[in-house]
């Protein structure tokens, strides 16, 4: 034995080891975290024709379908055996931008799809809004009238569009309750642009707030149907494409950057770098296809789906496909699902694609 080994130098030994054992800790939560392993796309519907614009909740995907040679809303569950989906409504006219939502009726799940029809108005512009509860078979109209409608949302039993006399505006933005069988009027704005609605918590109570692009490219919401309008975001850029879940609003802001406001806490923050976001929860998604400018959207060759959790963590989930241009994302859970084809958007060549992220 070495006599030179005292219980000092033992104990000045074992702390050493302890503050390497702390150091080497300490630098791994130091470290940046890995990149969330991509997710591995799965196909929803390639059927001739093409598919577009899908739109989820819950399991369930509809989306606009050109397979019979004019447009049709399709649908397909998730996890089903159905190869390329079923009809929703299939008519000689045309129907397009679908929306869906999942509701719990009496403990039975139900899903309802509305979207923006033309069989009232075989020529001109004009169109209506028809809905069907997917579960039940039941078809129902929501709006009628000579005017132009663009991009119904659907949450529960509200609806929410925009609409206007002529194409060029002024647009105005509508709501209609279809328990109570009611249409009430939210705001005009000078902008073509989605809205958006969800519910949420404010005290005690449940209200469902609609979020619309205002102005001349302002972000704002109202509780529907007779709340006070009030100020998401109003910055000298352009802003549009607003969606809300719960007290969190996302929208697209002018150069390319996705913005977020949270209601409750009133704090505003930068997402990521992107075009046309969605969000569910904490997760958010958004296409790299375009850069938001007033009335305009361009598409890049090659463009990625792009997840975040906004709440833990600053990591983005990449989602790409060889030689495909993926664009137009909506999320539910985690699951996300977007349209995918050439970057000149040939309806003939897009089709639906989905994923699963963490």
């Amino acid at each position: 034995m070495a006599k030179g080994t005292s219980r000092r130098s033992a104990r000045g030994d074992s702390l050493l080891g302890v503050l390497i054992v702390l150091a080497a800790a300490a630098a791994a939560l130091l470290a940046p975290a890995a990149a969330p392993a991509a997710p591995r796309p799965f196909l929803i519907c390639d059927q001739m024709g093409g598919q577009a614009g899908p739109e989820i909740a819950g399991s369930m995907v509809v989306w606009t379908d050109n397979r019979k040679g004019n447009l049709d809303i399709f649908g397909k569950v998730l996890g089903s055996s159905t190869r390329n989906g079923f009809a929703i409504c299939v008519n000689k006219a045309q129907q397009d931008n679908p929306s869906v939502t999942r509701q719990v009726v009496a403990g039975k799940v139900h899903y309802v799809a509305v979207w923006v029809d033309k069989r009232n108005h075989p020529s001109g512009e004009s169109s209506d809004i028809y809905g069907r509860d997917i579960t039940t078979g039941e078809r129902f109209k929501v709006a009628g009238g000579a005017t132009i409608k663009w991009y119904p949302e659907i949450v529960d039993d509200w609806v929410i569009w925009i609409e206007a006399d002529d194409a060029a505006g002024p647009y105005r933005i509508k709501a209609h309750d279809l328990e109570a069988g009611k249409t009430y009027s939210i705001a005009t704005s000078s902008v073509l642009s989605t809205v958006g609605i969800d519910r949420r918590t404010v005290g005690a109570r449940t209200v469902y707030t609609a979020v619309y692009t205002s102005g001349k490219g302002n972000i704002s919401g109202r509780n529907v149907p007779d709340g006070d309008p009030f100020v998401v975001s109003q910055r000298s850029t352009f802003e549009w494409m607003p969606d809300i879940s719960h007290n969190r609003v996302v929208w697209w802001e002018s150069g390319g950057r996705i913005m977020m406001r949270d209601l409750k806490t009133h704090r505003r923050s930068f997402v990521h770098n992107g075009s046309r976001p969605r969000i569910d929860g904490e997760l958010v998604t958004w296409d790299g296809g375009g850069h938001g400018g007033e009335f305009v959207i361009s598409y890049v060759k090659g463009a990625r789906i792009f997840v975040r959790n906004v709440v833990r963590s600053t990591s983005v989930v990449t989602i790409t496909q060889k030689n495909l241009t993926c664009l137009f994302p909506s999320i539910s859970g985690h699951r996300v699902v977007w349209e995918s084809g050439p970057a000149r958007r040939i309806l003939a060549h897009i089709h639906v694609y989905g994923a699963r992220v963490r």
